[in-house]
């Protein structure tokens, strides 16, 4: 019975941080015509061709969304 209650507690100490990982607020990202500034400085920064949102493939829109998080700031 001390194993399996050691063991419950240890297993909860493992889970509990990815629970309140999981639970903080994460940004909702949503594409709209004001995001247009942010997206132009975005490809300058990382020195890409200037094209639009809508023709950038899902993993440079990943890579914008991890950008814009950290550059909350730029409008």
């Amino acid at each position: 019975m001390r194993r399996m209650a050691g063991a419950l507690i240890l297993s909860l100490g493992l889970l509990l941080p990815m629970g309140v990982a999981m639970a903080q607020d994460h940004p909702k990202h949503e594409w709209s015509d004001s995001e247009n500034p942010a997206w132009h400085q975005y490809l300058k920064e990382q020195h890409k061709k200037d094209h639009e949102w809508a023709k950038a493939s899902k993993r440079e829109q990943s890579a914008y969304w991890k950008w814009r998080d950290q550059h909350r700031d730029v409008h």
